[in-house]
């Protein structure tokens, strides 16, 4: 755990920049007035948008400014905590660092004061899934786990009820490494699941990317590694702690036929037994339980959690969720892919040749596993957003059936139209939703509604008979190696 003495914030003026919409600048900001702390939260965007987590905050006696900065001293406040998403080169922060304010975030504060252990999970791709396992692995052992950072919602709320022994697991975005590097924090336990490039719009360059990446390891003791990944084998060289492998090659490794194997012996979970679509949630499941077992000092209580831990996980939301299934077409939300290599990996997941939704706001990536992936595993891509075109263009040329359709909307119509007895249709693209959407969380909505319109309009208001219900958060799959036997989903379990 981190040893900080964090200075009182009663009386203190603390700006709250961007209140964003995953929790964390709400959360921020409550728990600050309950410190005493003097509170003004201020976000450019469209006031609309963001009246839920506004009006809580107005009631508390925040100030509200909002749709701009207009009238906000941010050379004035004793304190400015920014919102992951805000650059340090963003001019608000420029005038507080300037003035000699002090500059710091969410997952800082709560990093200062939370009095127990902590794992970080940072990477690419898979974070959340390896994140939301990880905690439901210590839960099954016996231990006290919360789930915070980049997942969703603030502990710092919490923090009046931890103990010593209370675990905070937290998801880390390469945003958040960022400010924790400056201040000097970081987890007791780090994994990382993978660095491929990723928001090289905002990092400028792969090498910048990787170097925010690294910063998950500067105060950790333990670091729970992949060891199929180069670039994570590469900034892991300096690392003076406890290493522990996951993949093929690791400690506890995913084999060429979906199961899970202990090199130690303690466990071997056949395929079957893990409720998990793909090769890729198989090796989160591992690192998972890799970085359980460092933070419970306990690798056999962790391997033994792993069927409990199992028969109640989920998925997270807009990961691979079921929508529905109408008239024998399988609908799937896998929104929350942001990368060109997730995408690539809910293809193979999915198995078979489907029909898959990609595209968005270019980050500065290399679409070459989606191109990779769609001639092995889709019969027609269907391409929108910003990036549309250029996707549309290349897979034509690569001699992929492909299609621009501009828009989620656009898609699912499309998609309907063509769609076949047997055919899964997954939204998967690829891309950050920026260019058409809030978050992806909204072109998950977007998405689900009208699937949803669709399939009620064709039964005139009902849904067929022996459908699935609404979006679901998990689903189930026949079949191992990826789905590269064809199969296809399963109805969702039951939540």
């Amino acid at each position: 755990m981190v040893s900080v003495r964090a200075p009182s914030l009663r009386g203190r003026d603390v700006i709250v920049l961007g209140l964003g919409h995953f929790g964390g600048g709400l959360g921020a900001a409550r728990w600050l007035l309950s410190q005493g702390a003097r509170v003004t939260v201020t976000d450019r965007a469209d006031p609309k948008l963001l009246a839920a987590p506004a009006g809580t905050l107005a009631a508390l006696g925040a100030r509200l400014v909002l749709g701009g900065h207009d009238g906000v001293d941010f050379g004035g406040a004793d304190l400015l905590v920014i919102n992951p998403a805000v650059p340090l080169s963003a001019p608000p922060v420029g005038a507080a660092l300037a003035r000699g304010v002090p500059v710091t975030t969410e997952i800082c504060l709560l990093m200062e004061r939370w009095p127990g252990p902590m794992l970080g999970v940072t990477g690419s791709n898979g974070k959340s899934t390896t994140t939301s396992l990880a905690a439901a692995v210590l839960v099954a052992a016996g231990a006290r786990a919360a789930l915070g950072g980049n997942i969703g919602g603030s502990l710092l709320e919490r923090l009046d009820a931890a103990g010593p022994h209370d675990v905070a697991v937290l998801e880390l975005s390469s945003f958040m490494l960022d400010l924790l590097a400056r201040q000097e924090l970081g987890p007791d336990v780090a994994l990382v699941t993978n660095i491929t490039p990723n928001h090289l719009d905002r990092h400028g360059s792969f090498e910048a990317y990787k170097l925010a990446k690294q910063q998950i390891l500067r105060r950790a003791r333990c670091a729970v590694l992949n060891a199929d990944d180069e670039q994570v084998v590469d900034v892991s060289r300096d690392f003076g702690g406890r290493r522990l492998w996951f993949g093929s090659r690791g400690d506890l490794a995913v084999d060429d036929d979906g199961h899970l194997v202990d090199r130690r012996g303690w466990i071997a979970l056949e395929s079957a037994q893990i409720p998990l679509p793909g090769r890729m949630n198989r090796v989160n499941l591992a690192a998972a339980t890799l970085a359980a077992a460092a933070v419970l000092g306990d690798e056999v209580a962790a391997v033994r959690a792993l069927p409990s831990a199992l028969a109640s996980y989920r998925l997270p939301p807009d990961r691979l969720a079921t929508v529905g299934t109408w008239d024998g077409v399988h609908w799937i939300n896998d929104s929350v892919s942001t990368t060109p290599e997730s995408t690539a990996a809910s293809l193979a997941a999915v198995g078979g040749r489907c029909i898959v939704i990609v595209g968005g706001h270019d980050k500065g990536l290399d679409a070459e596993p989606i191109y990779a992936a769609a001639a092995r595993h889709s019969r027609l891509v269907l391409t929108i957003g910003e990036e549309g075109p250029r996707l549309q263009k290349e897979l034509a040329r690569r001699g992929c059936n492909a299609e621009l359709v501009g828009t989620v909307v656009a898609a699912v119509a499309r998609a309907g139209a063509v769609a076949r007895r047997g055919d899964v249709v997954l939204l998967s693209p690829g891309y950050s939703s920026h260019d058409q959407f809030t978050n992806y969380e909204a072109r998950a909505a977007a998405f689900v509604r009208e699937v949803l319109a669709r399939a009620a309009s064709a039964a005139e208001g009902a849904p067929a008979a022996g459908t699935a219900g609404p979006a679901a958060t998990g689903m189930a799959f026949d079949g191992t190696k990826d789905g590269a036997n064809g199969a296809l989903p399963l109805s969702p379990p039951a939540s």
